[in-house]
Parts: C-alpha cells; sequence; structure tokens
C-alpha cells in the first residue's frame, strides 16, 4: 500500500518533520491487532509556493537525509523493521512513464509562485465590471500580495491559486501510479491561508478525477480513501505594529468559519468526500513566534500537537478497508477522530500521553536517542574490537563514508533539535533527554532498574557486549552490507536495554 501524504502549508511541513522523525525511530504504522502494515510506501508531496519558508527547507531537507539513509540500510524493501524501516519515496522515485518530473519532495507550483495576486487573476485585464466585483472578493493587500510567500493567512486567495494544482505534472503522475489499494492522506491547518483553502480544494479534485480526461486511473483516484489531518489553532505570533495581515486574535474565527464550511462540504454525516478526519489543536498556545507573514522564512520551534499530528497518518494507514469503503469499493461516509492527553499538564513525559501512543512510539523513540548517544563515542573506540571484526566487517573508513556523515551529521542534529524546541515550548516536552548525564537518565522520568548494588550501569561498553553478542548471528547478516549490520545492531541492542534496563511504563 503507497499512502500519498500531502503535507500543505507551514503547519504540514512542520507534522511531516515530526513523522519523519518518528519514522526514522522506527515507529510503523499498525493494523487494529497491533500489527505492522505490511508493504507500506509513503509518498510526501509537499505543497507550499512559499519554497523560502524555513520549516519547508528544513523539512525537505529532512526528507533527503532520511531517503538517503534509508536506501543504504534497508534497499527498496518494503517490508523492513528498526531504525528508517518504512520506505519513504518521492513522487518521481514511484512515477514510471509520462512526462518526467522533479525527483523532489515539494510539488513544483511555478504556475502559481507570480509576483501579486493581482497579475495571477489577470486582475490588469479584467473589464471594469469584473475589476469592481474583484475588488470587492479580494482586499487591496490580498491583491498586492507576493504569491512566492505563500498565501499570507488568506484562504480566499489560495483557493483560486491552489485549484491549479490538478493540472500540474505532479499531480497527473500520482494519478498515473494510484492503485485501488492505496490510500492519500491530507495535512493542513485551517486557521491560516495555504492550508485551509488547499484541503478542501484537493479533495474536490481528487474525488472529481473521473471527469478529468488527462488522468490516468481516474475512477481509482476518485474512489480513494481519504483522510485528513485538520490543525486548529495552537501557536502564537507576535503582534506587529505597521503589519496586520496576520493576527491570532483572528484565528478562532477563521477556524469557525472553515469548520462550518467543510461541514457542508467535506465532513458531514452523509458525506463520503472525506473518510475519516483527525482534530487537534491546543488551547495552551505555543510560546510566541516571530510575527513573519513569509517575507523572512518562518521558522517556527517544534511542537507536542506536531508530534501528535505525526500519529494520524499512522492511524488512517493502519484502519482496515472496512472502515473507508463499501464492498463495492466506493467511499463511506465521514468518521472523526479526535485526540486527549492522557494528563493535560505543561511538562510533557511519556506517562502524559496514554498508554496507546506510548505503546507505539515509546520503545523506538527511546531506542533512537540510545542509539545517537552511542555513536557520540562509543563506535569510535569499538572500532577493530567484537562486532566491528565479524563479517560484514564494520571498518575505520565507515567514520568517513557518506552514508555515517549523513546520519551522524545531518539526521542526528536535527533529531536533537526537534527535541530541544520541543522541551522549550510552552508545553515543555521531554520524552527523552538529549543532555542527560549518561544513558541511565535517557529516558525522561523513567528510572532504570535496581540490581543487587543498586541501579543498573548503562554505558558504550553495555551496547557492545549486547551488540557482540547479536552480531555471531552469521546468518542474519550474510548478505547484508556494514550499514545494515551497524544499525540492525544498534536498534536490537538499544531495544534489549530498554527492556531489561528500564523502569516498565507500559
Amino acid at each position: 500500500m503507497r499512502l500519498f501524504l500531502f503535507a500543505i502549508g507551514g503547519t504540514g511541513s512542520r507534522v511531516l518533520k515530526s513523522l519523519t522523525m518518528l519514522l526514522a525511530s522506527g515507529v510503523r504504522p499498525v493494523d487494529e491487532n497491533g500489527r505492522p502494515v505490511p508493504d507500506m510506501e509513503l509518498v510526501p508531496i509537499i505543497i507550499d509556493p512559499h519554497k523560502s519558508n524555513e520549516d519547508l527547507k528544513r523539512t525537505e531537507a529532512l526528507l533527503n537525509a532520511y531517503r538517503e539513509l534509508r536506501a543504504a540500510i534497508h534497499g527498496t524493501d518494503t517490508d523492513a523493521e528498526g531504525f528508517f524501516a518504512t520506505r519513504v519515496c518521492s513522487l518521481a522515485e514511484v512515477a514510471t512513464g509520462g512526462t518526467p518530473i522533479d525527483d523532489s519532495f515539494v510539488l513544483n507550483m511555478s504556475t502559481v509562485e507570480r509576483e501579486k495576486f493581482r497579475d495571477f487573476i489577470g486582475y490588469d485585464t479584467m473589464d471594469e465590471g469584473a475589476q469592481a466585483l474583484t475588488s470587492l472578493l479580494f482586499a487591496d493587500y490580498q491583491l498586492e500580495n507576493k504569491m512566492n510567500i505563500g498565501f499570507v493567512g488568506s484562504p480566499n486567495i489560495g483557493s483560486v491559486a491552489l485549484n491549479e494544482v490538478k493540472d500540474s505534472p505532479q499531480f497527473k503522475a500520482m494519478a498515473g501510479v494510484f492503485r485501488p489499494d492505496d490510500r492519500i492522506f491530507f495535512i493542513s491547518s485551517i486557521f491560516g491561508g495555504t492550508g485551509a483553502a488547499g484541503f478542501p480544494i484537493l479533495v474536490k479534485n481528487i474525488r472529481q478525477a473521473a471527469q478529468l480526461d488527462q488522468l490516468d486511473n481516474r475512477d481509482a483516484l476518485s474512489r480513494a480513501p481519504i483522510g485528513g489531518l485538520t490543525m486548529l489553532p495552537y501557536f502564537n505570533l507576535e503582534r506587529s505594529k505597521d503589519d496586520h495581515r496576520i493576527d491570532t486574535a483572528d484565528f478562532i474565527v477563521k477556524t469557525q468559519s472553515a469548520l462550518h464550511y467543510y461541514r457542508g462540504t467535506l465532513t458531514s454525516a452523509n458525506d463520503s468526500n472525506v473518510n475519516a478526519i483527525y482534530y487537534l489543536g491546543d488551547q495552551v498556545h505555543s510560546l510566541p513566534q516571530r510575527y513573519d507573514p513569509g517575507e523572512h522564512g518562518q521558522r517556527n520551534a517544534a511542537h507536542l500537537v506536531e508530534l501528535v499530528g505525526a500519529l494520524a497518518p499512522l492511524h488512517f494507514a493502519g484502519l482496515p478497508v472496512s472502515r473507508l469503503s463499501d464492498p463495492d469499493g466506493a467511499p463511506k461516509p465521514t468518521v472523526a477522530f479526535e485526540y486527549a492527553l492522557e494528563k493535560d499538564v505543561h511538562d510533557i513525559d511519556f506517562t502524559a500521553l496514554g498508554p496507546a501512543t506510548r505503546n507505539l512510539i515509546y520503545d523506538p523513540m527511546a531506542r533512537m536517542q540510545l542509539m545517537q548517544r552511542y555513536l557520540q563515542d562509543g563506535l569510535k573506540r569499538h572500532l577493530g574490537q567484537g562486532f566491528t571484526q565479524d563479517q560484514p566487517r564494520i571498518k575505520a573508513d565507515m567514520l568517513t563514508s557518506q552514508f555515517y556523515r549523513t546520519l551522524t551529521e545531518r539526521f542526528v542534529p536535527a533529531w536533537c533539535d526537534w527535541l530541544d524546541e520541543m522541551h522549550n515550548n510552552s508545553r515543555s516536552v521531554s520524552l527523552v533527554n538529549p543532555e542527560a548525564p549518561d544513558m541511565a537518565h535517557i529516558i525522561h522520568n523513567v528510572e532504570s532498574r535496581k540490581g543487587f548494588f543498586g541501579r543498573k550501569t548503562i554505558d558504550d561498553n553495555t551496547f557492545k557486549a549486547l551488540m557482540n553478542r547479536e552480531s555471531r548471528n552469521a546468518d542474519r547478516y550474510a548478505a547484508k552490507s556494514p550499514e545494515f549490520k551497524l544499525l540492525d545492531l544498534l536498534y536490537r541492542a538499544a531495544g534489549e536495554i530498554v527492556d531489561t534496563k528500564f523502569e516498565n511504563i507500559n
């Protein structure tokens, strides 16, 4: 199964970043019986005309690093386990034939990226009556809006501009490879411009795909199971003395209006346009972000709501097809999902997230943090010893390889930054501790188990002993690369450390 995931606007990119972090740690979507969804491929498509958006650029760089690492470890295997288990592909990777498209996770919106909105709609070529009507529908600042910085909290601009996506080579390429068992998921905010407009427009275009003669597989696409994460207000902006295009005071009004519109067109009890809708927000808003309508890049700190939001597409991928389509394959009416913390507190640890979330992310995130801690010094000291000498050998040149540099210089620092940003936000998320003095304190508020002589020691040598034991499984690693062996050993050793060295919180 392929899950085509449309991440719309800045919020879409930020949630996708959290999802990428979870997938890197080994989190996989599971079905209702708790079994991993087999042969899962994720195809992220970022839709945002604001190409200089720092959140978009950070997410795109993270996805490229993930894809590079995953290919080196697991190749094209769609049923792997461990770190970077889920295959993440660009649309160009899965598209076959047709017009070549850019090998990018970001949809090309060059037709939208004009200097101003008035140029995009041809305002200056309209007759007097059309100009008068347009001026009633759009404020002057909206007509003067530079399209290459997004839609600046104006969904009425976005609804016009994003209707062009259906004519893009990328949309046609997606239709060309869409299969009856594939699914589509949208991530967007409801209180801004790009996301609030893009979600309903794109759903409409997919449901009406059967009427678009230029598309292949248009019948399967029009009947696709569709899910969506609708992000309600959750962050603050600093107020600007001179610029009032975006005002957090308007977020609730915009949300109410958009929810009313969605109910009438997407999510009513008898509507089957969206089969599963996920609502998520937080009344405890983030720390105030710098006021930036787009000109300066928009770089927001990671937030708890984005981490929780990343669980929505995983949940959707695990839903049985009977919940989404009838026996004839027609989409079923909307089912709505919400999320609540186990403990409504400002300092979030794993116990505050509740048992279902813990069961999904606790073990993988703990393993990931243990792995990155070991890689700081442990591997360098253990080269030439034990597990590194077994076949396939892990040699000193591993430390200067492109694979290792991508892992330790690109992905791991991004992981640590993500954790730090969530920790320092208004709801302080402290699941694992990047700055812990030792491995025994790496899981926040979870003690290491007590032994006869006190609490158990956990250090690089603990890893080495476990990896030495696992490395003797010659059959498991006989036909594998050193990169696979290293990450697999780390995953297995970290898992045993979590199981045997730390108190059980599940």
